[in-house]
Formats: structure tokens, sequence, C-alpha cells
């Protein structure tokens, strides 16, 4: 084990211990078993943890076999917040263990709790940015080698608004200008399919509204940086989207027949969902701004157009908390 990654756990183990004997804690395998128990000793020369399982048996966990992730989350709370150096060595586990939001925040603590120790600290949020772009650059392509575009294009987004900086970001941004618009055209096509002649020439001022709002999205993802710029283009994404619901609305009084009304409402969800995704790309980049009100408004409007929205009931938990705890990255 890298003798930095056993120290840090070293540490996250005694801090198991800390709170054993009031609460109740499990542990997760690194094949994903968890183990639910009770943590009560930690030997240091053997780097084993004894937890006493729920049949009342004790086991001895070597620290080699914990999932890194399961240490952070039973520890990361008894890390006193005024703390710089455990933040930063919590920090550095959440960070090994891919949880780069939870990186982030141990930073932000740490700098809060001695700021003498900011270049410090912003050479290891360097290190974060580089693992969270290689990581979101990875995902992307697993799901590409498995033929899921939309798992893709929501990595790809990702590494785009959250780490621009990093070189993988010009590479995904490649990858969107390549597939972005061609993705929503193949739905907006097979939306179109059971339109009559007289429906589709209806329909033909609200797709270039719908096209128009693709493209503009897309441009605002593929800036260099996702800045004033790109937030322009996405307000105007916004009202192109609009304007496409407008005269869907118009249309659906005009053609009250099932098979049209059907036809209308597939056509209505893609723009709907279109035009959140552009409040939610707007929300993102108004959090990484730190004006978190502003970037709750964009979610707002997300779910008044579908209250049940995943993705927008997500975003807005995400904002929520960045404003808590003043940062993020995923």
């Amino acid at each position: 084990m890298n003798p930095l990654l056993r120290s840090t756990l070293s540490f996250a183990a005694l801090l198991v211990l800390a709170a054993a004997a009031s609460a109740a804690d499990y542990v997760k395998l690194k094949g994903g078993k968890p183990v639910k128990g009770e943590a009560i000793s930690f030997d240091e020369p053997t780097q084993t943890l004894n937890f006493k399982m729920e049949d009342g048996t004790t086991h001895g966990f070597k620290l080699d076999e914990l999932d890194k992730r399961s240490v952070y989350l039973v520890n990361q709370s008894k890390v006193p917040k005024d703390d710089a150096t455990k933040q930063i060595r919590l920090a550095n586990l959440a960070r090994d263990a891919e949880l780069f939001a939870h990186a982030l925040r141990h930073y932000g603590y740490a700098e809060q709790a001695d700021p003498s120790r900011k270049p410090e600290i912003e050479r290891e949020r360097g290190t974060l940015r580089k693992l969270a772009a290689a990581y979101g650059m990875k995902k992307a392509q697993e799901a590409t080698s498995k033929g899921d575009k939309a798992e893709a294009e929501k990595w790809l987004i990702k590494v785009v608004e959250k780490v621009p900086d990093e070189p993988q970001a010009k590479e995904a941004a490649a990858i969107l200008e390549q597939t972005y618009a061609s993705t929503r055209a193949e739905k907006e096509a097979k939306a179109q399919s059971k339109a009559g002649e007289q429906l589709k020439k209806d329909l033909q001022p609200g797709k270039k509204n719908y096209d128009d709002m693709v493209k503009k999205t897309q441009d605002g993802l593929t800036q260099k940086t996702t800045g004033s710029r790109s937030t322009s283009l996405w307000d105007s994404a916004v009202s192109d989207g609009q304007k496409a619901l407008a005269l869907l609305d118009k249309l659906v009084k005009k053609y009250p027949d099932p098979q049209t009304q059907e036809t209308l409402g597939g056509y209505r969800v893609i723009v709907v969902n279109q035009v959140i995704e552009v409040h939610l790309h707007l929300a993102s980049a108004y959090t990484t701004r730190s004006s978190y009100n502003d970037a709750l408004a964009q979610v707002n409007k997300a779910l008044a157009l579908d209250p049940k929205n995943e993705r927008a009931l997500a975003t807005r938990a995400r904002v929520e908390q960045a404003a808590a705890e003043r940062g993020w990255i995923w």
C-alpha cells in the first residue's frame, strides 16, 4: 500500500475508535460486501481494525481489505473542522476514494482553520482537479464502450463544467461538438415520425426554435470556460425553448384528435427536457461562481416544468449543500 495512504487510513481507523463506544458503524470490504457492527480496537503494528460483528463475534479486518469510501464515510463527521492537519488528511482520503466533492469541502475547512497553509492546500486541490478530470473521462469512455450515449454525455458535461482548465475538458468539449446536436436530432426525428405533413409544416417554427436551443446549449458547453459567454448563450437558449413550448400549446388546441395529441405530447417532452437541461447548466455555472441564489432560481425554473425531475432535484440538493459548505466539484 502507498505509505501516504497507509498513514491516512491509520489515522482514519483511529478515528473510528473515538466513537466506537457510542455508535454502531459499518464497513464495506473492497469487493463491496457490507459488514455491520462496531469498531472496538485498532492494532497499529498489524494495521488491523478489530470489529464486533452483529452476532457478537469479533473479526479483525486488515486496512488493505476495506473499501476506502467506507472508511472515509464512517469517519468524516468525527474530524474537527478547526483541525487543518486532520482535515487535509481526511480530504486526501476522500480524494483517493474518488469522493471529489467531499475532498474539496475538507480542503475548504482546512484553509479556514489555518489560512497560512493555503499554498499547500492549493497544491492538493490541483491534484484533486487532475484526478477528478481523469475519473470523469474514464467514466465517459466506459459508458461509450457500452453504447450508453446518455451516460457518456453526462460525464463529458461534468468534465467540461467542473474542471474546465484541465486537458480532459478540451477533449470532452471536442467530443460534445461531434455528438451533442446529432443525439438530439435523432430524438426530435423520432418524435415527429408519426406526424402528418400538415402538422410537420406547423411544427417548423418550433423545430427551428428547438434546433437553435440545442445549438446554443452546445456552444455554451464547448466554450473554453463556462463563463459569461456560456451563460449568455444558455439564457438565449431558454428563450428559444419557451418559444417552442408556446407554439406547441397553440397546436394542442388546433389538433384535438388523440393521435396528434400524442405526437405533440411526445415532442413536448423532448423540448421540456432540453429546457430543463439548460436551466441546470446555468445552475451549475452560478454555483461555480458562488452565486447560490441565482443557481437555486434556475433549479426552481426547471422544477416548475417537471416537479419530479430527478436530475433537477439532485441539483437542488447539491446547490444547497454548496451554499452551506462553500464549494463543490461534482
